[in-house]
């Protein structure tokens, strides 16, 4: 029996790409990918001393962005060409880091062009132009009055061995690691203040690009990005995921599906993630109306075993299924 074939077009972000081609060969795909990483643009003949010319007579800095872009798009129209035959599925993760073009020519390859975006979509409103570009286009939001667009949750990928930790209610682990937001910085300062004075381990990490102009001494501020391997190794030693939703996001993040795999409580200020059916308050903590003071209770409950199938409902196995029947 002949194996589907299915390309997964996306950013290089971290590790992420091999994941996504570990798990997709663990459950029986074929898979190719392409990144938006291709060789490093070199100029042509006389484009060097063109370009000179443009930008420093015509104060003109477009030529050299042009060829630049136009680079970009030939290397990926290569890198797609280089793949034989036709595709089942293509699957593009954040499209709006892909020229327009190149996505109309992923389109001639396969009968069914997917797309998946897992960031907010007003946190990227330019990939609102890629609507119409794919048969279906999922993302983590709801959003109303489109037609081809669909809800679909995050996930944890299933091809990894799970790992159980006893759960700490003496002395529990808070892990969080994201990126420096102005927006949520004040929070993020607030909830460490306010369970300070209990028996807990904080285990917190904020990615910057530019240095924070202040910074708070019970967090580890990191400029390289922390790869999911070793994000994930912080997952299974920890006992309860931090999750401070960004306020340009309507859904729920990669942490709620890790905690669930991984049997880890999560104190969130998400309130969404009550609606959903791995909700139990033993499990999950939502920060609201000031209620700081019930999170000593919280950490002192042991961890509510879930039912499998539930569990199993939110792995990648299941993730890919929905999202190439959808």
């Amino acid at each position: 029996m002949n194996k589907e074939k299915i390309l997964l077009v996306m950013p290089d972000y971290s590790d992420f790409p091999q994941l996504f081609l570990d798990n997709l060969k663990n459950i029986g795909f074929e898979p190719f990918l392409l990144t938006d990483k291709v060789s490093k643009f070199r100029y042509k003949g006389l484009e060097s001393i063109k370009n000179f010319f443009v930008k420093n007579i015509f104060r003109n800095k477009e030529y050299k962005q042009n060829l630049i872009k136009r680079h970009f798009l030939e290397e990926l129209e290569r890198n797609l060409s280089a793949i034989e035959g036709q595709l089942d599925y293509i699957l593009v993760i954040r499209p709006d880091n892909f020229p327009v073009s190149f996505i109309k020519k992923l389109k001639t390859k396969t009968p069914k062009l997917i797309a998946y975006q897992w960031d907010g979509i007003e946190k990227f409103p330019e990939v609102k132009k890629y609507f119409d570009l794919f048969d279906t286009f999922f993302c983590f939001e709801k959003l109303e009055n489109q037609e081809n667009i669909k809800p679909v949750t995050n996930f944890y990928f299933d091809h990894l061995p799970p790992y159980y930790k006893e759960y700490n209610t003496e002395n529990p682990r808070l892990y969080f690691v994201g990126l420096y937001w102005k927006s949520r910085e004040e929070k993020i300062d607030t909830f460490i203040d306010k369970v300070s004075d209990f028996n807990v381990d904080l285990s917190i990490f904020i990615q910057y690009f530019k240095e924070p102009e202040k910074k708070n001494p019970k967090i580890t501020y990191i400029k390289d990005r922390i790869t999911f391997e070793d994000n994930l190794e912080k997952v299974k030693n920890s006992d309860i995921l931090l999750d401070f939703v960004d306020p340009l996001h309507n859904g729920l993040s990669i942490r709620f599906f890790e905690g669930l795999y991984y049997r880890k409580k999560v104190i969130t200020d998400n309130i969404m993630v009550k609606n959903y059916d791995f909700y139990h308050p033993d499990n999950i903590f939502v920060v609201e109306n000031g209620n700081y003071k019930n999170i000593d209770a919280f950490i002192k409950k042991p961890y509510h075993d879930l039912p499998k199938e539930i569990v199993k409902k939110y792995g990648f196995s299941s993730w890919i299924q929905k999202i190439i029947k959808g």
